[in-house]
């Protein structure tokens, strides 16, 4: 479940730009709002978080409290999965959801700062009516990533499920991650496993 330090960084402030995808989707609008105006009006209220919250703990619990509900990771979680998570009863599934989130909000939380500099272009939209993808390019010192987002339109919204950074799916990664620990060892052995990353993640 390792990674290089590059792509360690990329799922990183790229997490940190899934979450600011879904800051303010949930807000009642005049009009139905498509994927592509919340990416435009969220990214840029995140980044002014970072931007003007002095204290980095400031920033990440300010983040969270306003991303935490409208980021799908249950969604995430499950996709992650795949048919394993059928075989899990709600409370195993219930238990992956929280350690699965808690891994990934302790990996972005590394690089806020990181997110704080970028900038961002917007490419495209694609809106099918209950799913949705929208296409941005990051804007960093030293190179341009390009990331896709993949959003399900639910009742509280546009929601994100996954992301395509650099032409490889976040989801499609941890599934194979999770698909060989669990052929190799066990689904308790992969759940023991992350909890052990979330504790390395936490200390640093």
């Amino acid at each position: 479940m390792e990674s290089t330090e590059k792509s360690g960084s990329i799922w990183g402030w790229g997490l940190i730009l899934a979450l600011a995808v879904n800051l303010l989707i949930w807000v009642p609008r005049a009009r139905a709002e498509g994927p592509m105006e919340g990416v435009k009006s969220l990214i840029e209220e995140v980044q002014t978080i970072l931007k003007t919250k002095p204290e980095k703990s400031q920033r990440l619990e300010l983040v969270e409290q306003a991303t935490a509900k409208h980021l799908d990771f249950r969604e995430m979680a499950k996709r992650s999965l795949e048919a394993t998570w059928t075989g899990l009863n709600r409370g195993q599934q219930d238990e992956f959801v929280r350690v699965f989130s808690a891994l990934l909000k302790a990996s972005y939380a590394n690089h806020l700062d990181d997110f704080a500099k970028t900038r961002v272009d917007y490419q495209g939209e694609t809106n099918k009516a209950e799913a949705g993808e929208v296409r941005i390019l990051v804007i960093r010192p030293n190179d341009k990533v390009p990331v896709n987002f993949h959003l399900l339109h639910e009742p509280q919204g546009w929601m994100i499920y996954d992301m395509v950074i650099e032409g490889v799916s976040m989801v499609d990664n941890f599934r194979t991650q999770f698909a060989a620990m669990i052929q190799e060892c066990s689904y308790g052995e992969l759940v023991r496993c992350m909890k052990d990353k979330l504790k390395a993640e936490c200390k640093g």
